[in-house]
């Protein structure tokens, strides 16, 4: 199996994550995001784009459940979570591949292990990255 449509591979932490190209709306620039209140675990405030606020969150700490490190990446993707455009916020954005190899299952978030090169990437399911989502406010 083969992941057809191209990937993009980004660094949050000391992990790399994998998107389908399709999935990303955009790849932005982060500005300081706007401070509000939010009871989002991951949740680093708020910004502009495409004269609307997306709401931003940290990729990391979305997958792992904790909170954002002290130190803020500079770039987000642009991703639709329940329908919803949110900025994700990641460290780097490190590769664009047209191709990739299943190594691995399915886990709560992640919708398998991908062989990208020489290296093994965690591929993101944004529908079970909504529905973490979705939990969190419920119990916040």
């Amino acid at each position: 199996m083969s992941a057809g449509s191209g990937l993009l591979v980004v660094r949050a932490g000391l992990e790399r994550y994998a998107f389908p190209l399709a999935a990303v709306d955009e790849v932005v620039d982060l500005g300081e995001p706007g401070v509000v209140p939010g009871r989002l675990p991951a949740f680093r405030g708020v910004v502009r784009w495409r004269e609307r606020h997306l709401s931003v969150l940290h990729l990391g700490a979305l997958v792992e459940g904790g909170t954002p490190p002290d130190a803020r990446g500079d770039t987000a993707l642009v991703v639709r979570l329940g329908g919803h455009p949110v900025a994700l916020e990641v460290d780097a954005v490190e590769d664009v591949v047209e191709s990739a190899t299943a190594a691995g299952g399915a886990t709560e978030a992640a919708a398998g292990v991908w062989q990208v090169g020489g290296a093994l990437v965690t591929m993101l399911d944004l529908e079970a990255l909504a529905e973490r989502l979705a939990e969190q406010r419920e119990d916040g």
